[in-house]
């Protein structure tokens, strides 16, 4: 068929790329320039970019308007295709490099080539991590939904990476799928000489979705894996020709594989050759091809990009058919087409979809549409850690009109929250955290492309208690509850839909349902939780802006439904026990809730919550013991409800802030800051973000690290400060040998006081447990075990704030404290400090206070 030709270089490699955000064409050539074409505005002249010569690949993230190319002089060149300017080396290899790809938003990087390493790049502080592959590593592909790279080895072997943590982590591997393919070139790639053997694609694509991988053979065909199994699902001939490279389209309905002598299309449903043709190159060779829309680009290795228009039938939508006719008009008025007019084959509108340009301003149009009349609430309602779902910002334009005709919004004052959940990122592909805990996350990823879709992702922190498993969404899911065997998710509301949406499959997908919520008008799901029961017994539990509350076991049947005040959040216990979050107008409260029979410990109870600028809630969940958990925005303090299960009598009692506990004084972390996911014993653990100005985890996500409990007792700093004035009254500076280790002690005798209060706390804490007639008998021996360590440590720190009591002679204070000792030896160690410092009145009261205890452990 006939094709036009962009004669951009005049020799070289010229590698072709489509960027549908900007809606430009970027070419890369081996002589070190990279072009790019302007879509929208062809009359333009294309801004020419200086790179690297011998480029092995190019790579480009939409959202961020960057590139990066690698060559085999080893080096990775970061380019901002905004300014048209080099970003510099960001990367240095002794050994070639063949490919990169940018991941996790564009936040970072990875490539690999000849020295058999798989290298993480830090895009912002050029920060590198590497792994060792097994062989050469040829092309990379990147799954955005999925967050996992697929890289291909010089043996045939695909390997595929999670990415969505810092480090690389190895999911699958499929073994001899690619043709073996060893790179010789150092130099210069001389394709159509010396080098024509490593013209041989093998590099794997995803479809947009995700789903699906697509991989070259050594049979010249391409397979199709699906993500769920890695099993083969469809198989695309290319009657033994050899594959030089192949492309899905973005909306994953047509696939081109491309051969020495032309190309073929087929239907991806149906698998169906759609359309076949031959190229003459004129004695030279393809080297890669990408779409947009209908409209196919092909790379050569002379130079030039092939342009193929409306290389699929495909109907023209509403929006271009007048653009459509024009152009019709203009080529049958005689307009010279020499094969070399630039301009003419990038004026082409006549795609399979919407033009990319004119579509996102559409969407983007709706939004601030939507914004205009959202925004108006918005200082009431920026607490809660998740942004305004889809089906919220529905449901607030849902049957409200005035006499004007202008959409009046009721005011909701909840937002659709679960504990961990954050709001969706900017850019093309948006994504978010629908919930996270101390065993996994689920995230959600969302394009402009596939729209009426979003893809979940069930990930876990320890991968060999469960496998991650990704689905695609029709329902518009926006909240999620995590526990040890199942997911539970639920669109809060939909003004297309009936009411709001329920949705529970188990982790081995071995049984799974489905069901409606009713809603009266202006009401949709605020939360949604899920009970881990030991007994494999659990519960669900679904609450509403209204305050309806119903409840479900696993199997979907309804056992109750209650009214209370509106719900915010919801979270339950292995034990089935329910803690809520309600609100009526600005004040918030808390109540407890035993689902087995529905009985209240604590019913509508203040709770220490304000609206702020900062986020309302940043952690809400249970310790292993079933003691309510939660970490406001506003103090970033860890707080642990006491004696809640007797009326009246509950009290939240901080045991760490967040925010001291991971930066301190030091000026180098002033920008960390800390995301909660659990309290295991008297450890948080939590993700510690580093830099950056997001209050939420992002992709790539940190590994969750523990803290010790330091409850707020004691101003390090102040202790730091009072050693600083000691060693100066001693004639000593800075940097003295010692001062380090001097000022940790200080540390540590400062802290005898906070180790005391601690072990008090802690010890209460576990006592109210044991005392729990719900308390399984499986676990009191490990709760009797953990009390006898609080008792120590509880002695132990008495008795180093007896020491320092009697070295400032403040005898008072030390009697004070002696009396609180409980163990005989703890009395007696305390008794011999007393003497050999010669506070004999002292250590005779000691000695009485033994004698005193004894006499009473023998009379009972």
């Amino acid at each position: 068929m006939s094709h036009k030709k962009i004669t951009a270089f005049p020799d070289g490699n010229s590698y072709v790329h489509y960027n549908p955000t900007s809606d430009r064409l970027l070419i890369g050539n081996s002589e070190g320039l990279i072009k790019l074409f302007n879509i929208a505005e062809p009359e333009l002249e294309p801004v020419s970019i200086d790179i690297i010569d011998n480029l092995t690949s190019l790579a480009h993230d939409s959202d961020s308007n960057r590139a990066v190319v690698t060559s085999t002089s080893g080096q990775l060149e970061l380019i901002d295709l905004k300014s048209g300017e080099s970003n510099g080396i960001i990367h240095r290899s002794d050994l070639p490099l063949r490919d990169a790809v940018f991941v996790n938003s564009g936040k970072r990087v990875v490539c690999g080539g000849d020295d058999d390493k798989l290298v993480v790049v830090d895009v912002q502080d050029k920060s590198t991590q590497s792994i060792t592959l097994p062989d050469q590593m040829v092309n990379l592909a990147y799954n955005f939904s999925g967050e996992i790279i697929s890289v291909c080895l010089s043996n045939g072997n695909v390997q595929l990476y999670s990415v969505v943590n810092e480090q690389p982590n190895l999911i699958h591997s499929l073994n001899n799928v690619l043709n073996a393919k060893i790179n010789t070139s150092l130099d210069q790639i001389d394709f159509n000489q010396e080098n024509h053997d490593e013209l041989v694609c093998s590099k794997t694509h995803w479809s947009s979705n995700g789903r699906y991988l697509l991989v070259p053979t050594i049979e010249n065909e391409v397979h199709v894996y699906q993500r769920d199994d890695w099993k083969i699902i469809k198989k695309f001939d290319n009657d033994n020709a050899k594959i030089v490279d192949f492309a899905l389209s973005a909306n994953g309905k047509h696939l081109v594989i491309l051969s020495h002598d032309g190309f073929k299309i087929f239907d991806f449903d149906s698998g169906n050759v759609i359309h076949e043709d031959t190229v003459d190159f004129d004695g030279y060779y393809p080297l890669n091809t990408a779409w947009r829309g209908n409209h196919l680009f092909i790379g050569t290795t002379n130079g030039e990009v092939l342009s193929l228009k409306n290389i699929v039938s495909e109907s023209a939508s509403n929006l271009f058919v007048d653009e459509a006719e024009e152009s019709d008009i203009e080529d049958d008025e005689g307009e010279k087409d020499d094969g070399n007019d630039t301009d003419v084959l990038l004026r082409d509108s006549d795609d399979e979809n919407e033009e990319p340009a004119l579509a996102r301003k559409r969407e983007y149009k709706l939004h601030e549409e939507d914004e205009l009349i959202i925004d108006e609430d918005d200082e009431e309602l920026n607490g809660l850690s998740n942004g305004h779902s889809e089906s919220y910002k529905r449901s607030k334009l849902n049957g409200h009109s005035t006499s004007n005709g202008h959409a009046h919004v009721p005011t909701f004052e909840i937002k659709p929250y679960s504990p961990g959940s954050t709001p969706f990122n900017h850019g093309s592909v948006k994504k978010r955290y629908l919930t996270m805990n101390n065993l996994g996350y689920v995230w959600i990823v969302k394009t402009i492309e596939l729209e009426s879709q979003q893809s979940i992702t069930v990930s876990f922190f320890d991968r060999s208690v469960h496998r991650e498993y990704n689905f695609i969404d029709y329902s518009g899911f926006d909240l999620a509850s995590l526990n040890a065997r199942g997911i539970l998710l639920a669109r809060s509301a939909d003004s297309k839909k009936e009411g709001g949406l329920v949705y529970y499959r188990d982790h081995d997908d071995s049984y799974s349902w489905e069901r409606k919520i009713p809603l009266v008008v202006n009401e949709y799901i605020t939360s949604v939780c899920i009970s881990n029961s030991n007994s494999e017994n659990d519960l669900i539990v679904v609450g509403t802006n209204m305050g309806y509350l119903r409840v479900f076991d696993q199997f979907g049947l309804c056992v109750n439904v209650i009214k209370t005040t509106p719900v915010v959040s919801l979270i339950s216990s292995s034990r089935a026990t329910l803690f809520m979050i309600n609100q009526v107008a600005n004040v918030f409260t808390y109540s407890i809730i035993e689902l087995a029979d529905f009985k209240y410990y604590q019913q509508n109870v203040m709770l220490p919550l304000k609206h702020s600028d900062k986020l309302l809630i940043k952690g809400v969940f249970f310790n292993e013991y079933d003691d309510p958990i939660l970490v406001g925005g506003e103090d970033d303090t860890v707080l642990v409800l006491h004696q809640w299960r007797q009326e009246q009598n509950s009290k939240w009692i901080p045991l760490l802030n967040c925010h001291d506990a991971i930066v301190g004084h030091n000026r180098n972390k002033k920008n960390w800051k800390c995301w909660p996911l659990g309290l295991i014993g008297e450890k948080l653990n939590c993700l510690i973000l580093k830099g950056g100005d997001s209050e939420y985890p992002g992709f790539p996500l940190p590994l969750p690290v523990e803290i010790d409990i330091e409850m707020p007792i004691v101003v390090k700093e102040r202790a730091k400060e009072k050693k600083k004035s000691d060693l100066d009254d001693l004639g000593l500076g800075e940097g003295d040998d010692d001062d380090e280790e001097d000022e940790e002690e200080t540390r540590v005798e400062e802290d005898a006081e906070e180790v005391f209060v601690r072990s008090t706390t802690f010890g209460k804490l576990l006592s109210e447990t044991l005392n729990d007639e719900n308390t399984e008998d499986t676990d009191r021996s490990d709760i009797m075990e953990r009390l006898n360590e609080c008792a120590n440590l509880f002695d132990k720190s008495l008795l180093k704030l007896f020491g320092q009591a009697c070295s400032q002679s403040q005898l008072n204070k030390a009697w004070s404290i002696v009396k609180m000792i409980k163990k005989d030896k703890a009395q007696y160690a305390a008794f011999r400090i007393a003497e050999r410092m010669q506070f004999m009145n002292l250590a005779n009261k000691i000695r009485e206070l033994r004698e005193m205890s004894l006499e009473e452990e023998e009379d009972d």
